[in-house]
């Protein structure tokens, strides 16, 4: 297992998030964290992938997503405090999109609209049910995994909410799968 991300691939990212000199104010800085997270996007891509075409069988797919998640929790010090909040922001979007990676290879799609989805999340994170805002959360990521996208105009809630940070995995996946359509209708 650990063919399509591993531990080793993972602590080169944060060899580099090391390395680099995150500056708030300056959003170029931070691109290596964008980076990071479409890097996962792609494992994930290619999971799903890989089980629509028969290479792999569904339980070792969900077991690689399993091993991803493992990885991506391990104990991190970037020897930096600001460094260490943002890479839990990223590690928080990870999370979601190593979900909607296990909720689209088992089908599980929801029928309900994003807008619907986001406001069922936050509804659910005011009231205290945090799993289930991740879940909601999950499940839009999900349904761009098996091809939607992300409506442009959809409003994110400018709360100080958890789901905030989620949203940035869902958005990841959305970047990831537009860029890989440019890039595959370049080649044909």
């Amino acid at each position: 297992m650990g063919n399509y991300y591993s531990e080793t691939r993972f602590n080169n990212w944060i060899a580099r998030i090391k390395e680099t000199e995150l500056v708030p104010e300056d959003p170029e800085s931070l691109s290596v964290l964008d980076q990071m997270l479409e890097d996962f996007v792609v494992a994930c891509v290619n999971i799903i992938r890989a089980v629509k075409e028969r290479e792999i069988t569904k339980s070792d797919a969900a077991k690689e997503l399993q091993e991803m998640e493992d990885i991506i929790s391990s104990r991190i010090d970037l020897g930096d405090e600001f460094k260490n909040d943002v890479f839990e922001y990223l590690r928080e979007a990870m999370r979601v999109i190593a979900r909607s990676a296990v909720l689209a290879l088992e089908g599980k799609i929801s029928k309900k609209s994003f807008e619907a989805l986001l406001k069922e999340a936050v509804q659910k994170e005011t009231s205290g049910d945090i799993e289930g805002a991740f879940d909601a959360i999950a499940r839009m990521g999900a349904k761009i995994f098996k091809g939607e996208k992300l409506p442009e105009d959809i409003e994110i809630p400018d709360e100080d909410l958890m789901i905030i940070n989620w949203i940035d995995g869902v958005d990841a996946i959305n970047t990831t799968m537009i860029l890989s359509e440019i890039d595959s209708s370049e080649e044909e």
